[in-house]
């Protein structure tokens, strides 16, 4: 086991599950994706309103913030594209067209949005992995992200061999907060949750760690202007993975 100190606390260890966005990757992320889509809903015309599809998503468009309790921070692809085909419905368009609105302007989004030019790691982290894997820490991904999308974006930061189980949305019954996604995980990196630290940026993450049984659930909030008390359920917080420090047991 290794020994891992955060905020003059010490864990001992052998495994460490990460949330992915906002944990692992920088979370604007995912705000240029979200307004790219939303753009690509409402097309050149502009027949309907976008700060609208932007706030029901939980994010803004003028400063490019997020809030870290949102659908867009936590919840899963589906819960997006309902949540605007809702947003859709709600300005007018019958249901049956705003569904068929949203999922053209997502294959569209598929085919045109460039990942590789937003994808950031969160500062300190690709030392980090280097360092647990260098101490002998099996580690793993839990995301609300569906595999296939989750294994481009670790691959993208050249960051996925680092993980032996990776676990999305799309593997599991019940997303998050419930804790299928981290037995799946401790079962294919044989360990016991018990010995395996959640780290996450959500509030969710911080309940799935405890509902697993998780040693400890560590919260990132790596936008230092941000607040923290929505982690409420946070065992710690740090802003970046240069605060922890790693040695053996």
């Amino acid at each position: 086991m290794s020994l891992i100190t955060i905020n003059e606390k010490a864990y001992e260890i052998d495994c460490i599950l990460f949330d992915k966005d906002g944990t692992l990757i920088d979370f604007t992320l995912w705000v240029r994706w979200a307004e790219k889509f939303i753009d690509l809903i409402v097309g050149e015309d502009g027949s309907y309103d976008q700060h609208l599809l932007a706030h029901a998503l939980g994010f803004s468009y003028e400063e490019h913030t997020w809030d870290p309790e949102g659908p867009l921070a936590i919840g899963s692809l589906p819960d997006l594209l309902t949540i605007l085909s809702l947003g859709l419905y709600q300005q007018g368009v019958p249901w049956n067209q705003s569904y068929q609105l949203v999922n053209d302007a997502y294959q569209l989004l598929e085919d045109s949005f460039v990942t590789r030019k937003y994808v950031k790691p969160i500062k300190g982290l690709v030392s980090f992995l280097e360092q647990a894997e260098n101490h002998g820490i099996k580690m793993g991904v839990v995301t609300s992200d569906n595999y296939e999308k989750a294994v481009e974006h670790l691959e993208v930061l050249g960051i996925k061999h680092y993980f032996s189980a990776i676990v999305g949305d799309d593997l599991v019954q019940q997303g998050k907060p419930y804790p299928e996604m981290v037995y799946r995980a401790c079962e294919q990196l044989k360990v016991n949750p018990a010995n395996a630290l959640m780290i996450g940026d959500s509030n969710g993450d911080m309940i799935l760690g405890k509902k697993s049984g998780a040693l400890a659930s560590i919260g990132i909030v790596a936008v230092p202007s941000m607040e923290t008390a929505y982690l409420k359920d946070a065992d710690s917080i740090i802003n970046d993975y240069e605060s922890i420090t790693l040695r053996k047991a």
